[in-house]
């Protein structure tokens, strides 16, 4: 079984050593001036060595300034492009992180001054944080056009900083290039394209929702679209609660200047430190620099091929121990290979893959399965496995995740693209589920599938999906879209931490939150008391019949997002349907089924006892 079947949210590096990870970027609390009009007191580093350039202007505004520092080549050098932190708004260019260690290795740098958020909100820039994200994008492309005077290879530049510095270069690295190449100024005619970032503390989106979602005791992110007062830099982080029930409000915004928005399989490498372990859906000591920012990040741009490395404390396997160590690595190192160059899946020889295959039309928009199964077809007719990918119904992507091991033991296996929560409300998830399972089914000839045959599979809100397929399946008044003589009945369903009751019975249904949890009014349209029949439409544990296909249900018993007394109503509520079924407590599991922190121990069963056990599952239900 493909290795990621189950996408643990936690990630694959580690070893960081606890200290002042923000030492070398920003402070952790930067404290603000005594006035917001007054600069920053900053203090150059007498160890350090002094600009080659200083205060060169890149913009007309007193902060649309940079420091250059040359490295001695004879040759061009590659550069490292540094945003200072302080939350957009405090903080100075003095001592950049890094400068000996840059220079040492040949690696020139440049370190920027930009607008704050409250000086734009003072002159009526919407929002407020597009002035340093932008001066950061136009100090980026003006460096560029100095590259022969300053002796720099324009291609191989590194961005780095912390906290909000850290957001700012994440956001260019995975920003599509802001190059103009018709405008009249040549400076616009530079790429802001990266080579590679490296970043300590990065807040990877600055959607509340998701925030809340990830920690529930987010603060940060308001002010960057103008919920604070100006004057005050203290009331920065005290309007989340506004934020959030603006999101609507701001949502264009959001999607624009939050860096996870932006993620795409062309993204150069980046790196993520944090100073303490992930542990979504927790409140977290630093919310405003947990590294659930790093998890979310990572989980997306592996979905999409592209190197991404998260350390922290305790975490396994670093392979870079520092910021300063993954940057001299790859500016010095081999052209990285194109993400898009790189096959998203590694089918196992015999295995045959195929991507973006049509399955439905909705409304114009085509969605895709990709599918694998055995180059030559066995005497039988297969059985298929059809996974549903996660990611809170508002997120996530089909791409990635086949379990390709399953099409080495005989079966046809898809993964399912379906319109998110952003797209569209529930049902339109579910329909589009049901519509999958029927196109299989009117194709089944084509693919040399067994149509009475067909399994299901998902992880978090996937594994609440295919919950949904197993419990209406029957449910004709959900089968929208063609192939309308065809059955989106499936025979068995493999739950991995989904919910199953979203009424008020079920609370806490995700997260922490006793009240209508936000990704799940976004997923209804609404709240539980306006859109009741949704909410239980979408309840699958109270739809559970005896004529419900057997369930294989796995769920951490320290999951935290989305408890383990859901798993527990399902195994119930299939118990006294006659239904079988198998729940599978992980102990020492997190939501993703391993440990969320590395002293929790390990699971039990384990990853590949836990793929052995689905494999199982399905040849007793499919090919029996």
């Amino acid at each position: 079984m493909h290795p990621r079947l189950s996408p643990f949210l936690a990630v694959t590096l580690a070893g960081a050593v606890a200290g002042s990870l923000f030492a070398a970027d920003t402070p952790s609390a930067p404290a603000a001036p005594a006035t917001p009009a007054a600069k920053p007191a900053a203090t150059p580093d007498p160890t350090l060595p002094k600009p080659t350039l200083e205060n060169v202007h890149y913009g007309d505004h007193e902060r649309q300034v940079l420091d250059f520092y040359k490295a001695e080549s004879d040759k061009p050098t590659p550069l490292l492009f540094f945003i200072h932190g302080g939350g957009w708004v405090t903080g100075d260019k003095k001592n950049p992180g890094y400068l000996k260690q840059m220079l040492a290795n040949g690696i020139s740098v440049v370190s920027i001054n930009y607008r704050y958020s409250w000086q734009a909100q003072l002159a009526g820039i919407k929002p407020p944080v597009k002035a340093p994200l932008e001066d950061a994008a136009r100090a980026l492309q003006f460096v560029r056009s100095k590259a022969a005077e300053w002796n720099i290879d324009k291609q191989r530049i590194g961005a780095s900083g912390g906290s909000a510095g850290a957001c700012s270069s994440i956001w260019l690295a995975m920003h599509d290039d802001m190059a103009d190449p018709k405008s009249t100024d040549p400076i616009a005619h530079e790429s802001t394209r990266l080579w590679c970032a490296a970043v300590n503390g990065a807040q990877t989106s600055l959607d509340p929702e998701q925030l809340k979602e990830w920690t529930p005791n987010s603060r940060y992110g308001g002010h960057a679209f103008g919920l604070m007062d100006p004057n005050n830099l203290k009331t920065r982080d005290t309007r989340f609660a506004e934020f959030l029930a603006r999101r609507d409000e701001f949502l264009p915004w959001i999607k624009e200047y939050s860096p996870i928005e932006h993620a795409s399989a062309d993204d150069p490498p980046i790196y993520l430190i944090y100073a303490a372990p992930p542990a979504l859906g927790q409140e977290q000591k630093d919310p405003t620099h947990t590294a659930n920012y790093g998890v979310k990040l990572q989980e997306k741009l592996h979905r999409l091929g592209v190197e991404c490395e998260l350390v922290y404390p305790g975490a396994p396997e670093v392979k870079h121990k520092s910021i300063d160590a993954f940057l001299i690595e790859k500016l010095k190192g081999p052209a990285p290979k194109s993400a898009r160059t790189k096959p998203i899946y590694h089918p196992p020889q015999g295995v045959e893959v195929q991507e973006d295959v049509v399955y439905g039309k909705v409304d114009g928009t085509e969605l895709h399965v990709d599918i694998g199964y055995p180059k030559q077809n066995p005497e039988k007719l297969m059985p298929a496995v059809m996974l549903i990918h996660g990611g809170g119904w508002s997120g996530g992507t089909h791409k990635g995740y086949m379990p390709l091991s399953l099409a080495e033991h005989g079966y046809f296996v898809a993964t399912v693209e379906y319109r998110l929560s952003g797209e569209a409300p529930w049902p339109a998830q579910i329909e589009d589920c049901k519509l999958a399972v029927r196109w299989l089914r009117a194709n089944a000839a084509k693919y040399h599938v067994d149509p009475n045959r067909i399994g299901v599979m998902g992880h978090s809100a996937g594994g609440h999906l295919v919950s949904c397929l197993g419990t209406l399946g029957d449910d004709t008044s959900l089968d929208v879209g063609d192939y309308h003589d065809q059955s989106s009945r499936v025979e068995a369903v493999v739950d991995e931490a989904g919910p199953v009751d979203f009424t008020p019975a079920g609370r806490p249904t995700v997260g922490t939150n006793m009240d209508d949890h936000p990704g799940l009014v976004k997923l209804f349209g609404g709240g539980y008391d306006a859109k009741t029949d949704a909410w239980k439409q979408a309840s699958s544990a109270l739809h559970v019949t005896a004529k419900t296909p057997p369930f294989l249900i796995f769920h951490g018993e320290k999951d935290h997002l989305v408890p383990i007394h859901q798993a527990e109503e399902m195994a119930d509520a299939l118990k006294k349907a006659g239904v079988p079924y198998e729940l599978i407590r992980v102990k020492n599991g997190g939501h993703g089924l391993r440990p969320d922190k590395p002293e929790d121990g390990a699971a039990d069963p384990n990853p590949q006892a836990q793929q052995d056990l689905i494999q199982h599952f399905f040849d007793q239900q499919l090919k029996k």
